[in-house]
């Protein structure tokens, strides 16, 4: 059976030019799960589509046990290279017969039988991904230079010192420890309220910075003021009634 792959978007067309043409394999990458059509009974279906948990596990109950969710982590242009990130959840079946298939694709990555979780995790690491950027877009606007003069300075400072600073948060996290000994809660938020002067006074938005103080204090006002900064997972966990 030849690859059918369902969709006429930008990322449609690259998974198509990417994958081998005799896999056997039904890709779907429409513009929403409502769009995914009716498809034959004995293929498998590896759905590609961008939606939530709750889209999957209902596209996973039309098409039991031959269906797998996925999310491509990439642009269009990105599809085809070893290191493009894609996770899929579902039938471990399915996952287990195309792997190699889907490695044409860019590095195949499985979270297990839960169709929803693919899902989950294309939308946490977009917002990663796009709290990430939206921080470089303050700083740009901030300093108000040529971007490319400072880039490398942040780039260098990610690599050397970030990387690592969030490899620390995730074992404070696993650990339900924050120790304060390099940083703490109550000596960073003065810091915040600075960076909020310094992007009012250059007439920027300061809803970013606000956002970044007004959860800290409230990290304060639950009594983590001398945790580290990531002890606001648990005040973001909270919700609004923390």
């Amino acid at each position: 059976m030849r690859t059918v792959v369902i969709g006429a978007n930008a990322r449609a067309k690259a998974i198509a030019d990417a994958l081998d043409p005799v896999s056997g394999l039904v890709v779907v990458c429409v513009e929403d799960y409502s769009s995914i059509p009716d498809l034959p009974a004995g293929v498998d279906i590896v759905n590609l589509t961008s939606g939530t948990s709750f889209d999957a596990v209902q596209a996973a109950q039309r098409f039991p046990d031959r269906y797998l969710d996925g999310a491509l982590m990439a642009h269009p242009e990105h599809v085809g290279l070893p290191e493009t990130v894609l996770v899929y959840s579902g039938s471990a079946e399915v996952f287990a017969r195309h792997e190699q298939t889907l490695a044409q694709l860019g590095s195949a990555i499985y979270l297990g039988p839960d169709p929803g979780t693919a899902s989950l995790y294309d939308a946490a690491m977009l917002n990663f991904a796009w709290a990430t950027l939206i921080g470089y877009l303050q700083t740009a606007a901030l300093l108000d230079v040529e971007a490319k003069t400072f880039t490398p300075l942040l780039t260098q400072w990610l690599k050397s010192t970030v990387v690592d600073v969030i490899e620390d948060y995730a074992g404070q996290i696993d650990a339900g420890r924050y120790p304060g000994d390099e940083e703490w809660l109550e000596l960073d938020e003065p810091l915040m309220r600075h960076l909020i002067a310094a992007t009012e006074q250059r007439g920027l938005d300061s809803g970013l910075p606000r956002l970044i103080q007004s959860l800290t204090a409230r990290g304060i006002a639950a009594g983590h003021g001398r945790e580290s900064f990531a002890s606001l997972v648990n005040v973001i966990r909270a919700g609004q009634t923390s």
